[in-house]
């Protein structure tokens, strides 16, 4: 079964850059920009992403992919031209459609399954198990980006080596999100568009096996 990683392109602008033992533990302006960014978040629902994704390490082959995440209540969904997946809260289906297979699986095992970070943890991943640094500012375009960094608070424990967050200052949005995996996988996820309150069909977080003939179904449930 292929592995699905979502990940997102680096900051379009340069930034200091300091060695990860000269970090505060908390700091300070960083704590605001993102408790500021999490009660906005926390506000927001039926949301949908448009992102351009990219997958990349030194042992496995660079790939970039563009779809759409969906999210409502703690259902969401990733449409892309090469895979689907479609989580309803308790189940998520994988579905490769070069291999013309979906995998089912129980969604406390989702995220190790699929390699994948749900909209939800994505838009809250700092907010337990981190330390986190503000790293500066800067224009691109008619954009005020600001730049956050997360290193794990134990480091030997976590899956994660670091976390760069660029967030758009006046939207207070996430703009792209850099997540550099002990693995050796690192893992981007740019955000193009972020719209919030719309209107979204049950039918996105539904997995119709019926619209695949002779799809192989691979069900790891318990």
């Amino acid at each position: 079964m292929k592995k699905i990683f979502l990940i997102a392109s680096l900051a379009l602008f340069s930034m200091a850059a300091h060695s990860q033992e000269t970090y505060q533990e908390k700091d300070p302006k960083a704590k605001g920009i993102l408790d500021k960014l999490s009660k906005k978040h926390q506000s927001l629902d039926n949301i949908v992403i448009d992102f351009t994704a990219t997958f990349s390490g030194a042992r496995i082959k660079k790939q970039v992919l563009k779809g759409t995440a969906y999210k409502a209540g703690k259902k969401y969904a990733y449409y892309t031209p090469d895979y689907i997946v479609v989580n309803n809260g308790r189940y998520n289906w994988l579905f490769v459609k070069s291999e013309n297979e979906v995998t089912i699986t129980s969604n406390e095992d989702a995220e190790e399954e699929n390699g994948l970070i749900s909209p939800s943890k994505l838009m809250s991943i700092w907010e337990k198990g981190f330390k986190y640094q503000f790293i500066g500012e800067g224009k691109v375009g008619n954009k005020t980006l600001q730049e956050v960094r997360l290193f794990p608070d134990n480091p030997k424990k976590s899956k994660y080596h670091t976390i760069t967050l660029i967030i758009d200052k006046v939207q207070n949005e996430l703009s792209e999100v850099t997540i550099k995996g002990r693995d050796g996988v690192n893992m981007n996820y740019d955000i193009n568009s972020f719209k919030s309150s719309q209107s979204i069909s049950s039918s996105k977080f539904t997995f119709d096996k019926s619209k695949y003939p002779n799809c192989t179904e691979n069900d790891q449930r318990f």
